[in-house]
This record gives structure tokens, C-alpha cells and sequence, in this order.
């Protein structure tokens, strides 16, 4: 672990700069008081921008870092930091978050099975698993599924929770609301989030004192306007994407906020950066019953959980949560200290040193 201690994070990739899971591990990182080198480019640049800009750049600073860490969709740059590794002496750590088959093809559905593009995609993923000296993931159930269909070995990849950006992501009061819920969602409309079962609850309620407000837009959006239109003015509000401090702003006011219950193979595999956050702002969650969040999570304790896809549940769950308000305290405080207490950045670089360490990983050559 001492080597550990003297560790140099070197950030590699055209990776998006303020995506949580990266900004999360490099303030924890900061924040335990270890060097950070990084090595970027656009992530919006193709393969043949990228490359050569990369390599510039890296060849500039490799002396100061001392392991290479490829942050969260760059599988596409794995490779070419493997060869710059073995060109330096560093090791390689791949933060996926996703397996690009598992998204395109089984979540999304953009890209058929069986397709030229599914075998490209799958062909991504066996690369970018394969070079590096380790593997992330975000909870148990994607490393079993890295370990089972990608042929990790147990031994080269760890699970690291995402956490929360407490700088982005306070603690709030609970509105005093009696009688009534306003429901909170945001998000990216992806098929995971099973906006559908959302919408389909709210109809459930249309004569009931819960409201909701929904944020963003993204591939299921349209069908969920569409269907929406049932409702009475005045039931939902749609926004469009907003910055971190509005969605704050917006939590302030809401009595709920809302994970995922999408019914798809990735649904069940991840822990979405929404529901870390709004326990850290200490609101009641409410979220799919999925194998991620019962690695962590109670239900009743933490969070409230429903089967994946039931809007009668989900519904069930809302008016439970309108005529109790001391469940609501309850469960806002209890969830938030628990995610404030294990969650934060400082939390997650410390489980990512001990990964490091328990991996054997070097650390020599620090600056």
C-alpha cells in the first residue's frame, strides 16, 4: 500500500471531462493528496484524430505518471494505451462502465444481434477487456457478466461503486408536503430507465395529488410525450436537459426522486449516478428491484424498490409514500447518511487504491 500511497494518475482518452464517474475519481484522488496527469482529447474525435494527438501528448508527460487509467466508454483508446504501457513500463486500468455489445445491442437496441455491427461491437469488447493489466466495474453484477460472456479472469477485474460528487450534490431539507408528492426524474430516456412504467403510473394517479416532473430528453422521449398526453394539464411537466445546479434547485422542491425500472439485461446490471445522487441530497429514491441495487441498498431502509416494469407498483409505492411523511424523513435521512458516509470521492479513490494494491499493480516511477 505505500507504494500506493505515492500513485500518479494518469487520465488517458478522449474521455468527456465532467462525466460523474471520471470527475469522482480524480477529486477523490486529488483529494487524498495524489498527483493527476492528464492526457486528453475531444471525445468527440475519431479514431484517426485521436490517436496521433495522444500519442504527442503522452510522450510529452509519461514521465509523470505511473498508471495509465482509460476512463469510463474509451474502449476504442485501450489499445493504444496498452502499447504506449509496455513502450513506458505502466500499467493499464479500464474503467468501461459498459459493455458496448450490452448497450448497442441488448439495451439499446440500435445495432441487431447477429448483425455486422453487433460482431463489431463485440470484437470492441474482447479488445479492450483483454489488454488491460485490470478491469473495473461498477457492481457486482457487471463483473460477472465481464467475467462470464468476455472471459475476464476473477483476478484481473474489481468492483468500484460510482459514489457522488458532494461538491455538486448537497444535502437538502425535505419539503413539509402533506397530502400530496411531487416526483422527480431525469435523465437520458434510455430503454433502461423504463420511462414507459413512469408515465404509466402517472396515469394510474391522474386523480390523485401526485405530480411529476420529468428532465431531459433522449431515445425513448418522444413515445413518453406521446403517451403522456392522456394526463391532465397541469399533471406532468417535461424540461429539457439541465446543468447540475438547476437539477438541484428542482430536487429542492420534489418529495421524490427516481432511480430506473427498465426490464432490460443492463438495467439489472448497473446502479445509475441518479441514484447516488439524490440520497447524497437526502431525498426518498425509488427504483427498480434489480440484482445492482440489492448489492447495496435495503429496500425500506435506504430506498424503496419495485419490480422492474410494474407501474401498478410503482404506483402503489407513490401513495404510500404521499400519505406518510414520516416514511419520507425516514427514509431521506437514513439513505443519505449512508451514501455521504461510504460514497463520497475520497471513499471511492481509497477503494480504488486498495483495488490497486490487491492487484499487485506497481506504482514506481511516480514523479
Amino acid at each position: 500500500m505505500n507504494d500506493c500511497k505515492r500513485c500518479t494518475l494518469f487520465l488517458f482518452g478522449g474521455y468527456e471531462i465532467d462525466y460523474p464517474r471520471t470527475e469522482i475519481i480524480r477529486k477523490g484522488w486529488q483529494r487524498c493528496g495524489l498527483p493527476v496527469v492528464e492526457c486528453r482529447v475531444s471525445e468527440r474525435w475519431k479514431v484517426f484524430q485521436r490517436y496521433p494527438v495522444l500519442l504527442w501528448n503522452y510522450l510529452r508527460n509519461a514521465r509523470k505518471g505511473s498508471l495509465i487509467y482509460v476512463p469510463v466508454f474509451r474502449h476504442k483508446d485501450v489499445p493504444l494505451a496498452w502499447i504506449l504501457s509496455r513502450m513506458t513500463g505502466k500499467r493499464v486500468i479500464f474503467d468501461p462502465l459498459v459493455s458496448r455489445y450490452e448497450t448497442r445491442v441488448l439495451d439499446r437496441g440500435d445495432v441487431a444481434e447477429g448483425s455486422l455491427q453487433a460482431a463489431h461491437n463485440r470484437n470492441i469488447d474482447r479488445v479492450s477487456f483483454r489488454l488491460p493489466d485490470h478491469i473495473l466495474a461498477d457492481t457486482e453484477a457487471h463483473r460477472r457478466y465481464y467475467i462470464r460472456t468476455l472471459g475476464v479472469g476473477k483476478d484481473r477485474v474489481s468492483t468500484l461503486y460510482i459514489g457522488f460528487d458532494d461538491d455538486l450534490f448537497p444535502e437538502l431539507p425535505m419539503p413539509d408536503h402533506r397530502n400530496r408528492l411531487h416526483v422527480l426524474f431525469y435523465g437520458t430516456y434510455l430503454p433502461l430507465h423504463g420511462i414507459d412504467t413512469m408515465i404509466e403510473a402517472a396515469i394510474l394517479l391522474k386523480d390523485e395529488p401526485v405530480t411529476f416532473t420529468f428532465v431531459g430528453e433522449g431515445q425513448t422521449y418522444a413515445e413518453a410525450r406521446k403517451r403522456a398526453g392522456v394526463l391532465p394539464s397541469g399533471k406532468i411537466e417535461f424540461l429539457p436537459s439541465r446543468p447540475v445546479g438547476d437539477l438541484v434547485d428542482l430536487a429542492v422542491e420534489s418529495d421524490v426522486l427516481l432511480g430506473i425500472f427498465g426490464k432490460t439485461a443492463k438495467a439489472d446490471m448497473v446502479i445509475p449516478n441518479k441514484v447516488f445522487q439524490g440520497l447524497a441530497m437526502g431525498r426518498p429514491m425509488v427504483t427498480g428491484d434489480t440484482p445492482a441495487v440489492r448489492e447495496l441498498f435495503r429496500d425500506g431502509s435506504h430506498l424503496l424498490t419495485v419490480p422492474s416494469g410494474d407501474p401498478g407498483a410503482l404506483a402503489s409505492r407513490f401513495m404510500l409514500l404521499k400519505d406518510d411523511i414520516d416514511l419520507r424523513m425516514r427514509l431521506a435521512a437514513e439513505g443519505c447518511l449512508f451514501v455521504r458516509r461510504y460514497y463520497h470521492p475520497e471513499c471511492v479513490a481509497g477503494r480504488l487504491l486498495e483495488i490497486i494494491s490487491g492487484a499487485g499493480l506497481t506504482c514506481a516511477g511516480t514523479s
